[in-house]
This record gives C-alpha cells, structure tokens and sequence, in this order.
C-alpha cells in the first residue's frame, strides 16, 4: 500500500513540477501547435484533446497539425473522435500550416517523440520551441528539446498523463467526451486493463467514470469483430518459437491492418514467453510490425529501433512499416525472419545504436550473447 501511494505521489510531483515550465512556454508565445504520430490511435487523438482545453484556458487556442493522407484513412471511429475535437479546435493539414504558420509559435507533440513519426517532417526548426509530453522510451531519433515530460514505463498512456495535467489545470470539460476519450487512450495502451496497470492508473480510470465517462461507449470500442478476431488468432497460430524466450509470427497469406497485428502481439503474451514480435502483411504490400516485452527483461524498443528505425518503451513497441524485395511470400518471410534472428542473437545490427544491451539485466545479456556464439 506504502509503495502505491509513492508511484502516486510521485506521478503527481513530476507533472506539477512540468506545469510551470508548460504555463509559461504557453503564455510567451503568438500561437500553439499540437501535433502526435501518424496513424493517431485513442491514446493520441485523446491527448490532443485534452492539450487543447489546457491551451484553451491559457487563452491560447490551438491549431492541430494532422499529415491529410494519413487522416483521411483513419478509421470511422477514430475519425468521429477528430470531428469531435475539431467542434474546438481547428485542424490543419501540413499545406495549410506552411501557408499560415506563425512567428514564435509553439509545438506540442504528445503520445510521440521521435522526429520521422509526426506529420512535421523536417519543420521542427519553424518553431521557437518544442514541448514533448509522452510515455515511450527516448533515442537518437527524439526531437530535440529541452522541454520534455516523458514518462516511459512509470504510466499507462499519454492520457493519463494528459488527465492528471488537466486536474492540476482545475480543468473540467463541459463535453464529457473528453473523458470517454481518455478513458479509451489508457485501455488501448494497457489492453484493456491487462497490462501497464499502475497504481496511478487505477485511480485515474476510477476518477474519470466518477466524472461521467462512458464505459459502455469505451467497451464497444473494443468489442471483437468476428471476422477480424478470426484473422488474428490465425496470425497467433503462425508463431515461431525461439527458444521459450521469442514468440515470432510473420503472416503474409492474408492481410492485416495494425490494429489487428498488434492485438496479435498482444495475446501472444498469455503463453510462457519473454518477448512477442509480430508481423503482418498490409494492403500496401508492407508488414505492419507490433513487439511486446512480458516482464520488462528485454529492450523491446531497442530490437524495433534496430530492425527498422521503430521505438516505444520496454513492455510495448513497434516500428514503420517494412518492405521487402523478395520475389514470393516464402522468401520474404525468410528475409524477415533472418532479420529478427540477426538482432536478437547479436549477430550483426550492433553499430547502428549507442545502446548495445537489449536486456535490462547485463548479465542476462552477456550469457545470450555466449550462448548463440
């Protein structure tokens, strides 16, 4: 009990100590950006929406920079979200944004840092400052800024993060969407409560139901599709076990969106395994690639940064999307394959990072290091 009412605490000291920095960055610049990662699932879309009332009360309503593509192909639930936000906020593609941008403007990025996942691209330099407000580990590709809360494997999700600023803003949303939408963000990053579950989560899900969060509006959303479920229980029945450590599915005989090969990843870890790396064929020709760590021993973000350019934090983590240029399903399958194994058994990939230990536990790492020599 002790211990919980620390993580508490402490969740609590870290984010007070970030509003006045927040506050003050707000207050001195002409006008506010927010932006988050491409493809913007619940926890992103949420957090955009509950910055945007933070800015709201600074009297510094914000514009949200949105890559059109990516947008126009976001789900329809997920698209009634942005309508939602976009009923108080305006949002911009990139195009607009070039046209209109402003002097000494301010950029939020929030459930991202790393510089090739937003809509941005190269135009981080157009701003006077940058803030980050995420829950995925830091590398080289970060953006680079001093003004950062990130709060990698000590919170569920961006939301919660972005509930517990609103309630040290005395922020109350007069649509109580917001809340649903907060409660959405944190079961799509603790999968459905299964997983990244802190002590602080527990108290922030229980506030937001007390405040009026729909529950049934957040369990249909996550309500199985017949078809879709099938699809990813026959990825799960692909895997490849590498030692009892590995779990590895690649699926290219039918397609998958990312949704679905991460939920695949995501029952993976009901077995005895370590890590979860899947990957699944897209509609593009690419593999979507998901990656989950059970017990935190392995660096799952570091094995997703290796394998192609990826990042997240140690429990959960992905990567852009890959191709190959293999002539037929086997080959590419083999391709991939022979990438994953020359990670994991250290075999080659070892110059392209600073961080060469994909095991938090060094002596973990040096007795796999001899054991695949």
């Amino acid at each position: 009990m002790e211990t919980n009412v620390k993580q508490s605490i402490l969740i609590r000291k870290k984010i007070a100590e970030f509003k006045d920095k927040l506050t003050k960055l707000i207050d001195d610049c002409n006008q506010v950006y927010l932006t988050t990662h491409k493809n913007a699932d619940y926890d992103a879309i949420a957090s955009l929406g509950a910055m945007g009332l933070i800015c709201k009360k600074l009297k510094k309503a914000p514009y949200i920079i949105i890559d059109q593509e990516d947008y126009n192909s976001l789900p329809q639930d997920r698209t009634e979200m942005f309508e939602k936000i976009n009923e108080k906020f305006v949002i911009r593609n990139l195009d607009e944004y070039n046209y209109n941008k402003t002097e000494k403007s301010l950029l939020i990025v929030v459930d991202v840092n790393k510089t090739f996942m937003t809509p941005l691209r190269n135009n981080y330099r157009d701003f006077s400052n940058v803030i980050i407000i995420d829950h995925h580990e830091e590398n080289e590709d970060t953006i680079k800024t001093k003004n950062k809360l990130i709060m990698s494997d000590m919170v569920s999700s961006c939301s919660e993060i972005l509930y517990w600023l609103l309630k040290q803003y005395k922020v109350t949303p007069s649509d109580i969407d917001y809340y649903t939408f907060l409660l959405a963000g944190i079961r799509l990053d603790t999968n459905q409560g299964s997983k990244n579950m802190y002590p602080s989560t527990h108290e922030c899900i229980s506030d937001l139901i007390n405040k009026g969060a729909n529950k049934l509006k957040v369990d249909l959303l996550f309500a199985p599709d017949y078809e879709s479920d099938r699809k990813v229980q026959r990825l799960v029945d692909k895997i490849d076990w590498k030692t009892i450590r590995y779990a590895i599915a690649i699926g290219n005989d039918e397609t998958y969106t990312k949704e679905e090969v991460a939920q695949a990843a995501d029952y993976a870890l009901r077995y005895v395994c370590e890590a979860a790396i899947f990957l699944g064929k897209n509609d593009q020709g690419g593999y979507n690639v998901s990656a989950r760590s059970n017990r935190g021993n392995i660096h799952i973000d570091n094995i997703m940064y290796l394998l192609n350019n990826g990042g997240g934090n140690m429990s959960n983590a992905s990567c852009p999307t890959i191709f190959t240029d293999a002539q037929d399903q086997e080959l590419e399958k083999e391709e991939l394959k022979n990438k994953i194994n020359d990670i994991i058994y250290f075999k080659s990939y070892r110059k392209k990072t600073k961080k060469r230990y994909y095991l938090k536990n060094k002596k973990l790492f040096n007795h796999k290091k001899e054991e695949n020599l």
